[in-house]
């Protein structure tokens, strides 16, 4: 199966994404659950919070090529999936009732949960999921990456879809329940997609527990209570189980510079803000009322390559750098205090997911091993060339990193230089290969092995790889996605690690945790992907 690398990847690149991740997000301070056992439903319901997030998005469609992390946190608030991840990074059912994988695997049997509704009232119904599912293959990046093996969407009844390939699409639960930014298959009304077909969606009916109450272009959003709403059944946990709106108004303002987000926390103006930085930790521990929240899991650090550039075209050249690197040294300059990042293995997905292997990268990843470096970079032919490091002038993460990054590559022989441009240059550079090595950020909440697919494999993200060694690296891909049983399919995995660590298109460096800072009076936050603010309620 060939995916649409280009638009997959526009998506997949997330630099300074998704925020907190996980189970393991809670506050320093204070136990976040201590009212629980005390307070009732009713105790809970009401108040309101203004929270602060830092970028605003050009539009809230989730399902835009354009659309970016905010979006994502955001709608979460007003759409929802058919699956969604749990704390275990599992795909269960949400607005599907269950599902079964039939003819040889190539067909899903979907059932629908009855009696769930829109904002609007009326009831969510198999028409408004196939419409949603076609305009996500049409539109979404992960939708089309997997869309030329789609056969068809076809409705049995009011409550149950099938939906066909040509052949096996091992991850499709796990995509379109994707937790990444972007990536979920959310469910919209059939009439508002009649309406706005492939075009931004302007108008927006879901059947999350909030809707939106007011759009202030690039200020804020101000989110209500969904009084139609009908929850899932379950305790929470991640993004799935039962979600309930104790807040009567969530306003998400959106405030780039982090001295307002700071401000705010102190004043009591926000409940919550993101995105703070991990120097400030202190400060916020200062702060009466406010607890700073510290998370397991946020981003990957990345060093990438421009695989089809004239220098690190070479594999023995790529393998240089990777022994040259410091990790720790990198974390250091790029996130700051070690209780934000953790430097382990080179495995992409953490301790304790089904698909983390403790031996990927042994013997490289943090090697730091400078003789065996020099000696690549002899055995590649490289004879002193400048190699340009590319960043963006307003990213301190790619600019320290880089001029750590630069020191390093000069102590075993590559000489580098480094050229920051506006964001708007640096994306044009990046995709017209005007770069040979670059810093990048991605998430580490993934759904699914599969999803590196098109960016390892030939000409996966903007590495621009096209030769014999990503072309076998395609071939393990191909045999991943049609292979249903998990034992087996975990062992082609490791192939893709070890093929991954042998050819090294880029690099992975360290897993960082995000800071966010929280009011103590706001209860039950748990943090799971990017912020959401439902089961939260106010202390009276």
């Amino acid at each position: 199966m060939r995916v649409n690398v280009k638009r997959f990847a526009s998506i997949m690149l997330i630099l300074a994404m998704s925020g907190s991740m996980l189970a393991g997000c809670g506050k320093e301070k204070k136990n976040e659950t201590k009212e629980a056992s005390t307070q009732t439903t009713d105790d809970k319901i009401g108040g309101e919070i203004t929270v602060a997030f830092m970028s605003a998005p050009e539009n809230f469609d989730p399902d835009h090529p354009q659309s970016d992390w905010v979006v994502t946190a955001v709608t979460n608030h007003v759409y929802e999936g058919l699956f969604e991840f749990n704390a275990t990074d599992e795909a269960v059912p949400h607005l599907a009732e269950s599902y079964e994988i039939i003819d040889d695997g190539k067909t899903y049997d979907i059932k629908l949960r009855k009696g769930v509704k829109f904002s609007d009232g009326d009831e969510m119904k198999a028409e408004d999921v196939k419409a949603s599912m076609e305009r996500w293959f049409k539109v979404n990046a992960a939708g089309v990456s997997i869309a030329d093996s789609l056969k068809g969407i076809e409705i049995v009844n009011d409550y149950e879809i099938l939906v066909k390939f040509d052949k096996i699409y091992a991850p499709f639960i796990s995509i379109i329940a994707s937790p990444v930014s972007c990536q979920k298959m959310i469910v919209k009304k059939k009439e508002i997609i009649d309406k706005f077909g492939e075009d931004v969606i302007t108008e927006h009916i879901g059947t999350g527990p909030y809707v939106f109450d007011d759009i202030v272009q690039g200020q804020k959003v101000v989110l209500k209570r969904n009084e139609n709403y009908c929850p899932a059944e379950g305790e929470l946990s991640g993004l799935a189980g039962e979600r309930i709106a104790y807040l009567d108004k969530v306003t998400i303002e959106f405030a780039p510079e982090e001295s307002v987000r700071v401000a705010g926390l102190q004043s009591g103006l926000y409940a919550f803000a993101d995105e703070i930085s991990t120097d400030r930790y202190a400060e916020l521990e200062q702060f009466k009322g406010i607890s700073p929240v510290a998370c397991n899991f946020g981003t990957i650090g990345v060093v990438a390559f421009n695989c089809g550039g004239k220098y690190f075209n070479n594999k023995a050249l790529r393998q240089a750098v990777a022994y040259s690197l410091d990790v720790e040294e990198l974390a250091v300059a790029q996130i700051g205090d070690k209780k934000f990042w953790s430097v382990e293995d080179g495995s992409w997905f953490k301790k304790g997911s089904i698909w983390y292997d403790e031996k990927a990268g042994d013997s490289i990843y943090n090697a730091h091993d400078l003789e065996k470096a020099k000696a690549l970079v002899e055995e590649s032919g490289y004879n002193g060339e400048t190699v340009t490091i590319l960043g963006t002038k307003s990213d301190l993460f790619m600019n320290n990193g880089a001029l750590v990054l630069q020191n390093q590559l000069e102590k075993v022989g590559i000489k580098a230089e480094l050229n920051l441009v506006d964001k708007a240059t640096f994306g044009e550079y990046r995709e017209a290969g005007k770069w040979d090595i670059l810093l990048s950020r991605w998430s580490d909440m993934n759904p699914d092995p599969q999803v590196f697919g098109p960016w390892t494999g030939t000409n996966g993200w903007v590495t621009k790889w096209d030769d014999e060694d990503s072309k076998k690296m395609d071939e393990i891909f191909a045999r991943m996605i049609s292979e249903l049983d998990y034992d087996k399919r975990y062992e082609i995995v490791k192939e893709f690690y070890n093929k991954f660590w042998e050819d090294v298109p880029y690099i992975k460096t360290f897993n960082d945790k995000r800071l966010y800072g929280i009011s103590d009076k706001l209860n039950g936050y748990q943090g799971y992907g990017q912020p959401y603010f439902w089961n939260v309620w106010m202390s009276k």
